[in-house]
């Protein structure tokens, strides 16, 4: 839920409105209010764009407002390679992302910058105007300064469920979540009954309160 590109040229009619034109890359605030128009940030213009102008890019490596340390947990896991990475907003400022990378046993979190003329994101010297191109950028070229670590997808495929409903625990052990939360899988050797993670809490909760996490959906 971050980055759209717009398929047709859009000229706003009202003041909250975001005009754009057809292959610039937007960024997306907000979907969830209304499904016909979406909060969008163009060259640090922040306004309205209608969701059927737009196509959503959905990258695996996004995984949103997953914090600081579970994304550490979750690139510790065993088998996970040097480069594993993911992208997650900032918990200390908000509408910011950081990397975090796996590199020799240690997790490092780059800041994601945004120079104040039109917002182009840059880790060092080189600017993109969208994240997806600053990621595949450094899948060829060093996140770091000081060692060569090249971005490299890790494998989401059953490490992560995300909340359908509310839960809300009736006995100690249990994972509370809300709706759309995503929580790192950690045991489903149960069938009713998984284990995860979400901010540093571990339990279990029903498993048919969560589907798997697939940021194609």
């Amino acid at each position: 839920p971050m980055e759209a590109t717009a398929e047709h040229d859009f000229n706003a009619t009202a003041e909250d409105e975001l005009s754009f034109t057809r292959g610039c890359v937007l960024k997306i605030l907000n979907k969830d209010e209304d499904p016909h128009w979406y909060k969008a940030e163009l060259d640090g213009v922040e306004g309205f764009v209608p969701s059927n102008y737009i196509r959503m890019h959905d990258h695996s490596w996004y995984l949103g407002k997953i914090s600081r340390l579970d994304a550490e947990v979750l690139l510790r896991k065993q088998g996970t390679h040097d480069g594993a990475f993911l992208v997650r907003q900032c918990e200390s400022s908000p509408g910011d992302f950081s990397i975090s990378v796996k590199f020799e046993d240690r997790i490092q979190h780059f800041k994601v910058l945004r120079d104040t003329q039109g917002g182009k994101y840059y880790l060092w010297v080189v600017k993109f105007s969208s994240l997806n191109e600053l990621v595949n950028y450094h899948r060829t070229s060093s996140v770091s300064r000081n060692q060569m670590i090249l971005l490299k997808d890790m494998d989401l495929e059953t490490k992560f469920v995300q909340a359908l409903f509310d839960f809300n625990p009736a006995e100690e052990g249990e994972l509370a979540f809300r709706r759309g939360e995503v929580i790192t899988l950690i045991n489903k050797d149960d069938s009713n009954w998984w284990e995860g993670q979400l901010n540093n809490r571990k339990g279990i909760f029903p498993a048919n309160y969560v589907c798997p996490f697939n940021r194609q959906n």
